[in-house]
């Protein structure tokens, strides 16, 4: 990319079935305008950055869009050499249910420490010596 974008904005778009009042238009809204594209990261609080008169549902059919604040939303999806084409991601809601979803998890436990299991490479190397010694056995 010749210049990266100095602002990204953050578009939602809500699952199939849910349209603009009055029309048949997909439901759009802003997660972030004009996010600097410097800071690498944005935080999204999903109670307050949802459609204004509707709230998020666990469930698929989400799409998140990302594009050139500087470009705009009617022209991010024209190509224009060096510049940040619109992407899209599909996504999906999800509802733990738990008020403190580390209940019974140990302070200090590291999911990283456990014991490393066997690579594949290993498992495939295994199998084929075993196929090769049956192989030579059954000749």
């Amino acid at each position: 990319m010749k210049k990266p974008p100095s602002r990204i904005t953050l578009r939602g778009q809500m699952p199939e079935g849910f349209y603009q009042p009055g029309t048949t238009k997909p439901l759009y809204w802003y997660i972030g305008q004009n996010v600097s594209a410097a800071n690498m990261a944005y935080t999204w609080d999903t109670i307050t950055e949802s459609p204004p008169g509707y709230t998020l549902r666990e469930g698929t059919g989400y799409k998140l869009f990302i594009y050139d604040s500087d470009i705009g939303w009617d022209n991010s999806t024209h190509v224009y050499p060096g510049r940040l084409f619109q992407f899209m991601l599909p996504f999906s809601m999800y509802n733990s249910r738990y008020d403190q979803t580390n209940d019974g998890v140990p302070r200090n436990y590291n999911p990283n420490a456990g014991s490393r299991s066997v690579s594949t490479s290993a498992t495939t190397l295994w199998a084929v010596l075993l196929t090769s010694m049956l192989m030579l056995l059954v000749a």
